[in-house]
């Protein structure tokens, strides 16, 4: 006879229903240890089942050191939001991220799950990540996957921001004299206007210059198809590039919280040594 508390004892391991942990025990004459491995042996093999459907849903999680000087953003995706909001699909992506920033191998890296299933997984190194992501397949009843990641490995600092239910999250490395309330509330006010005027580039002088030579030809070539002068195309050109950076380039779009100044001049004008070195910005689904 399997007791009741054996039962109890079992899921809170396991994660497991009653059921199941109920049926597990009593085929393995009441040993919790074998139990657990028919329980996972049967979790994995819905886990597989699973893997091939689609998964359009999911949360961008992110991970920063105590020290600010690592820090990891990951997109996890499920197949429909209710998972996206269960606690233990959240817990999984945060756990995620902490073995992502855990490894040494990880620095100053991006990429997708593959890149990190074999590793042996930070809390537990007698499981490998794909272990733990098949098992939170089986116990969620869903497929889930890790479909990009990235880590920040900084000689300044890194900050990070998930907005609202985690649709959209931002991970951005910056240099400062110290941390002080006052840089981590710049810190804070630049990284939110990342995540809602989504620049692709820090600066004008960080964009790739076969980037700027295509927005140049593009633009030339509508220039022609309105009807304008060849002579002054490269000036009319060069007056629509500033548009182009005002959308595209970080310091150069209007501060949100202030549209007469661009992010260059609220950084300057805050008085602190300031620098944006990167960022990465993640939205569901937009990879």
């Amino acid at each position: 006879m399997i007791s009741a508390e054996l039962v109890k004892q079992l899921r809170e391991m396991t994660g497991a229903g009653m059921l199941e942990c109920k049926k597990a025990l009593e085929e393995a004459q009441g040993d919790i240890e074998k139990a657990k491995e028919i329980l996972r042996i049967k979790g994995l093999a819905k886990a597989e089942k699973k893997a091939g459907r689609e998964t359009k849903e999911g949360i961008v999680q992110t991970y920063v050191s105590e020290d600010r000087k690592v820090g990891v953003i990951l997109e996890l995706n499920c197949e429909t939001d209710f998972v996206a909001r269960n606690e233990q699909f959240v817990e999984l992506s945060l756990h995620l991220a902490k073995h992502i920033a855990s490894l040494k191998e990880n620095a100053s890296k991006s990429g997708s799950f593959e890149d990190i299933a074999q590793q042996p997984y930070y809390a537990d190194n007698t499981q490998k990540v794909e272990d733990v992501v098949k098992s939170a397949i089986a116990r969620i009843g869903e497929n889930i996957r890790l479909s990009r990641w990235a880590r920040f490995d900084a000689e300044g600092y890194v900050h990070a921001y998930v907005h609202g239910i985690g649709r959209v999250g931002v991970l951005m490395e910056y240099k400062a004299d110290r941390i002080s309330d006052d840089v981590l509330r710049l810190a804070q006010d630049i990284i939110l206007q990342i995540a809602a005027m989504k620049p692709e580039f820090v600066s004008v002088e960080a964009i790739p210059s076969e980037v700027l030579e295509r927005e140049r030809r593009i633009l030339a070539e509508q220039t022609r198809q309105e009807g304008k002068p060849e002579h002054m195309i490269d000036r009319i050109v060069e007056g629509k590039l500033k548009k182009f950076y005002q959308e595209k380039v970080l310091l150069e779009q209007p501060f949100i919280k202030d549209e007469k100044k661009s992010v260059k001049q609220y950084i300057s004008e805050s008085g602190l040594n300031f620098e944006v070195v990167r960022f990465v910005r993640f939205e569901v689904g937009s990879a």
